[in-house]
């Protein structure tokens, strides 16, 4: 038998491709290459392991023809525990037939809508994806930079505009299937622009987010000129009005609520004068209230349908994937807290329009055509009156305006006085003038020192990390270090970040919640994945959310790069 260094080559090739797509079967063929045996044993040895590489790759060749990735934003991995023996529907279905992941953690910080949503979908940290904060401070320019804002992104059909997936600086899971699998089809849809635009990655087909001053779903050129036509008729079709009610009611009985704790509660946001059911919609903002209640996230859910069904999603021979961000979780904690009534009959509402759309999913798609991911961006703080009241424990707000920023000031002007300088030392709350403190003969690190005593001095502060601390990997590790470090991108971060005391929630309002810390009730977030060939199971093991990116591709066949922080779940992806 002859064989020629292009067919060696082009086997050599073939491995490559099986290595990166199955793990490691190209380190055990190309091992048959550089032994000492002679040419026809070799050629025997790896007749044997292509035919075994063969029959692996055909038993793991993707049968799912659609992946939903969903992300419910603000939720906290316990409300799948707290409220399970009370759902019926899609949770009840996931958790009991799916792998759960009792153990997720967002695993950096700030845990907020923009860095997890870029997790997500392309299984980096915020220190690669470069979506460090929703919001940050450009510090060549000193302007503000919303995450996904792109003044060159024009309104499609006179519609959305200013957004794109400009400042993501890496790929995502729906680029690496395109790229893989040109004709799959990668669509993204939520109420909040950035979590469409970051879960989408850098060029899915379409993403869609909501306007609420007009009540439609909207995008930007960066996807498209021609709005579909399936969308110009959704957005035509009154939804709002058509499944809107009048008011928010519970959806059970009283008894099913209040062994969670009370209806009303200090701290929590008043509706219409009040903060217990029912809350009354009012048809002049009722496009702005929807995002506060379940009705918008069945309208998102009920979007996603018509992208199914118009753009034939799992239906035409290929992979195609569908993200799906559910905002108002988030909006409804931040109002009245994540243990609150409206959380509770949020889940139980959700519960129901999960299960109603994977039963609609499976009936167009074909049963066992379809793979769930079910996630969420960050979790929450409960709301500190929560704490205080039911669970007898510590908890309080910490106003900015009367409890942090007079010491900041003072500290700045102590500074001044003793750099001798008129200029701002703490600018911005983001950067030290480091200039001024060498004109001063004061280097940086006695600067940093200085800072760190009197800032560790106010109430509320536990630590500081400067970007010096961030960046260099022989920094002696402290506390939630490398959390911040994960999340810290050099090219726009600060020149500091702070930890604040745990428990504590500093916002400038007496009423709602929050998250954006590193501990766990912001960072501890469910993962559930169901579907075909999927098994039902418990798993206790720590994993992260940037895991779930590069297990869905190796579920769908999508290689994906060597460079991204997240690793294929070893109970999904084989």
């Amino acid at each position: 038998m002859k064989v020629t260094v292009n067919s060696s080559s082009k086997i050599q090739r073939k491995l490559v491709f099986w290595n990166r797509r199955f793990g490691d079967g190209r380190s055990a063929a190309l091992r048959i290459f550089t032994t000492g045996i002679d040419t026809m044993k070799r050629i025997a040895l790896f007749a044997t392991a292509v035919t075994l590489f063969n029959l692996i790759a055909s038993s793991q060749e993707p049968s799912a023809k659609l992946a939903v990735f969903v992300s419910i934003d603000q939720m906290k991995a316990e409300h799948l525990e707290r409220y399970k023996n009370e759902f019926t529907g899609g949770f009840k279905r996931m958790l009991s037939q799916g792998t759960v992941y009792t153990n997720a953690d967002l695993n950096f910080a700030p845990s907020e809508t923009g860095p997890g949503h870029a997790t997500l979908g392309t299984g980096c940290y915020p220190w690669k994806s470069g979506i460090l904060a929703n919001d940050w401070i450009d510090p060549k320019t000193g302007k503000n930079v919303y995450c996904v804002e792109d003044s060159t992104a024009e309104k499609a059909e006179l519609e959305g505009g200013g957004m794109s997936p400009r400042n993501l600086v890496v790929t995502g899971i729906g680029d690496w299937l395109k790229q893989s699998s040109p004709s799959s089809k990668v669509i993204a849809v939520s109420v909040k622009d950035r979590a469409a635009i970051l879960m989408g990655g850098q060029g899915p087909d379409y993403a869609f987010w909501y306007d609420r001053k007009t009540g439609r779903m909207v995008t930007s050129e960066h996807y498209t000129r021609t709005i579909p036509q399936w969308v110009k008729s959704f957005n035509s079709g009154n939804w709002i009005d058509r499944n809107v009610p009048a008011a928010w009611t519970k959806l059970r009985s009283e008894e099913v609520y209040s062994k969670y704790g009370p209806d009303e509660l200090e701290g929590e946001m008043k509706w219409d004068g009040s903060t217990s059911f029912p809350h009354m919609f009012q048809p002049s903002i009722k496009r702005e209230q929807i995002i506060t209640s379940p009705y918008g996230d069945k309208m998102v859910l009920d979007f996603a349908r018509e992208a199914v069904r118009a753009e034939q999603l799992g239906q035409r021979g290929v992979q195609d994937i569908l993200c799906v961000s559910l905002s108002c979780t988030d909006y409804i904690g931040h109002a009245f807290g994540s243990n609150s009534h409206e959380i509770i009959d949020q889940m139980l509402r959700l519960d129901l329009e999960l299960g109603a759309f994977i039963e609609w999913l499976e009936k167009t798609v074909g049963r066992g055509s379809v793979v769930v991911a079910l996630s969420a961006d960050h979790a929450a703080m409960p709301l500190p009156e929560y704490t205080t009241t039911v669970d007898k424990k510590f908890s309080r707000r910490i106003s900015p305006k009367t409890q942090i920023n007079p010491g900041i000031e003072e500290l700045n002007r102590t500074l001044q006085k003793e750099l001798k300088t008129t200029e701002h030392v703490i600018q911005s709350n983001a950067f030290l003038n480091y200039s001024a403190a060498r004109k001063a003969n004061v280097d940086s690190i006695a600067l940093e020192q200085r800072i760190r005593k009197e800032v560790l001095a106010i109430d509320g502060f536990v630590d500081i990390y400067f970007r010096r601390e961030l960046l260099d990997p022989s920094t002696p590790d402290r506390p939630y270090l490398g959390t911040f470090r994960r999340g810290y991108f050099a090219g726009r971060g600060k020149d500091f970040v702070v930890r604040f005391c745990e428990n504590c929630l500093v916002t400038s309002s007496s009423t709602g919640s929050s998250h954006g810390s590193p501990y766990r009730y912001d960072t501890h977030v469910p993962i559930v994945f169901w579907g075909n060939n999927i098994k039902s199971a418990s798993v206790n093991r720590f994993v992260k959310i940037v895991d779930i990116a590069p297990t869905l591709a190796r579920m769908l066949g999508a290689p994906f790069p060597a460079s991204i922080d997240g690793k294929p779940l070893r109970e999904i992806a084989k």
